[in-house]
């Protein structure tokens, strides 16, 4: 485990680096509640004790379906000087709406950047928009099922959409993050005739949990091959937090009931809601999660106690990493390494990438 004072040292230390000479961006996808509102509070905290004189500036977006007037509060009251940007969704289980709010936080951050004298930069997205769902197979009129829309294909799109910034090449060189907070200990069988899950008998709890991981892992794969340099990524679990998802969520009675059930039961493997929001905000480090091929000439100090992590590939710095709640890279999966080999990690980014396009020419995908 990375020890929680290192982490927390570090976070200042991001938070005091002016040498970028512009502030700090993150954009919380699903950010109104739970996991990704604990992590917009942390860094706001982080910002506001630094200090506005020693802070190099915090500049946070918020994506979701309710303006969250409670968080807002408290992010203004921890940290005053920061700015704190909402853009409403309709519905971030259907990727035309996904489009939508990115375009308005693209728009938005290019005016801030403008006005301010350097490029449009995005430090760390952090996607944890889903719902809790135990039932069938729930289409939306784009063709996806809705939960699976939600925590993977709309991230997914959100990444997608939001590269640019978040590849942005600015001077000194910054790396821009990615937290895609999910299960990467759900990896497991995929059905690889059957990647969207349509037939009845796939339809399962355990299979939509697996793929929903699998192709978590192998999207983030896909982009770290991509973006050498520029881009790094987390497939990240963390672990059992408060975050109110049972209320968003379409559970009958029963299961509601079991949730309250079960839940204090499981408090060995949980986290406090304010260390959560700093182990995520950790997840920035570039030192610790670096791209794949840094930038040449590039050297970075690892703080105290920590190593480059290894990634999701089992190589030392691949730019797209499987982490545990406490910040510690998950154990080999032979599972996935049988599916690089025989090549369906690539298969599943291309399957992505036709939903992507298939949807955005107005069409219902239906493979």
């Amino acid at each position: 485990m990375v020890a929680l004072n290192i982490v927390e040292a570090t976070n200042r230390a991001t938070a005091t680096d002016k040498s970028a000479g512009r502030p700090y961006v993150a954009v919380f996808g699903g950010g109104t509640a739970g996991i990704g509102s604990y992590a917009a509070l942390a860094l706001a905290r982080v910002h506001g004790e630094v200090g506005e004189a020693a802070s190099r500036g915090l500049r946070v977006y918020i994506l979701g379906r309710r303006a969250p007037d409670a968080l807002l509060a408290e992010l203004r009251a921890a940290c005053p000087f920061g700015t704190y940007e909402v853009v409403q969704a309709k519905d971030l289980g259907l990727l035309r709406d996904v489009d939508r709010v990115c375009e308005l936080l693209v728009a938005t951050e290019t005016g801030y950047a403008a006005r301010e004298g350097h490029a449009p930069k995005i430090d760390l997205l952090v996607a944890s928009q889903g719902i809790m769902s135990f039932s069938g197979r729930q289409d939306t009129a784009e063709g996806l099922d809705w939960p699976t829309a939600i925590a993977y294909y709309g991230r997914a799109r959100l990444v997608d959409r939001l590269l640019p910034l978040l590849t942005q090449t600015v001077a000194p060189p910054a790396v821009g993050h990615v937290a895609f907070v999910l299960n990467p200990g759900l990896e497991g069988d995929i059905v690889a005739d059957d990647l969207s899950l349509r037939k009845p008998k796939n339809f399962t709890l355990r299979n939509a949990g697996s793929h929903l991981s699998v192709f978590a892992t192998f999207y983030l794969e896909a982009l770290a091959a991509r973006h050498p340099g520029t881009l790094a990524l987390v497939h990240y679990y963390p672990a059992l937090v408060k975050t109110g998802i049972t209320k968003t969520s379409n559970l009958g009675f029963f299961t509601r009931t079991l949730v309250r059930v079960v839940t204090p039961l499981l408090r060995l493997d949980s986290l406090p809601e304010a260390e959560s929001g700093q182990r995520i905000a950790f997840l920035g480090t570039t030192a610790v999660y670096p791209p794949a091929h840094d930038a040449p000439g590039v050297t970075r100090t690892l703080p105290a106690g920590t190593s480059v992590s290894t990634g999701a590939d089992g190589t030392v710095g691949s730019g797209a990493y499987r982490i545990n709640y406490d910040d510690e890279v998950f154990k080999h999966n032979d599972k996935l390494a049988k599916y690089r080999e025989d090549g369906t990690a690539e298969k599943i980014y291309e399957h992505t990438q036709r939903a992507f396009s298939t949807i955005a020419a107005g069409n219902k995908f239906t493979e």
